[in-house]
């Protein structure tokens, strides 16, 4: 089974300097805190992930370059739900949203969020059209095209 990448996500454009998940100290400080995490840093003493002291398969890692988002692989519904729990305690406009762009209040109710709607209209769009964003794909096509002209052209 293949895990969700379930993110920690914060899009409130108002006050983002009091939001915690965009001040990696502070959230830091919370997740130690409130939810009895420890972390792991890399050898360079970079961070790695945070997890739960009590539960080390609840891992949450920290994407590098896009500000204040963490996430969490998982197939596990307790996980969900403790980020869910993170979310909530933040109490910030912070909130969890799945890899299909879904905004989780709980594990049974789920929404996308006015901020997501341009995700949920991209996933959505023809899909036939995101198939040929791919530069090699785009090239074996034309390639595939090139060959069929010269066989119709040369070897009748």
């Amino acid at each position: 089974m293949m895990a969700y990448h379930i993110s920690l996500v914060n899009t409130d454009k108002k006050d983002i300097s009091s939001k915690l998940i965009i001040n990696k100290e502070k959230f830091r400080e919370f997740l130690f805190r409130e939810f009895n995490m420890k972390e792991e840093l890399n050898e360079n003493r970079v961070l790695e992930f945070y997890y739960d002291k009590n539960d080390p398969s609840f891992t949450i890692f920290y994407t590098e370059g896009i500000e204040g988002e963490y996430y969490i692989n998982t197939t596990d519904d307790k996980h969900i739900e403790k980020l869910i729990s993170i979310a909530e305690k933040l109490n910030d406009g912070t909130r969890v949203r799945g890899d299909e762009g879904e905004t989780y209040n709980s594990l049974e109710d789920t929404y996308i969020h006015s901020d997501d709607e341009y995700l949920f209209k991209n996933i959505t769009k023809e899909k036939w059209f995101y198939f040929f964003r791919n530069p090699s794909i785009k090239i074996g096509v034309v390639i595939g095209i090139i060959v069929c002209f010269i066989q119709i052209l040369f070897f009748k």
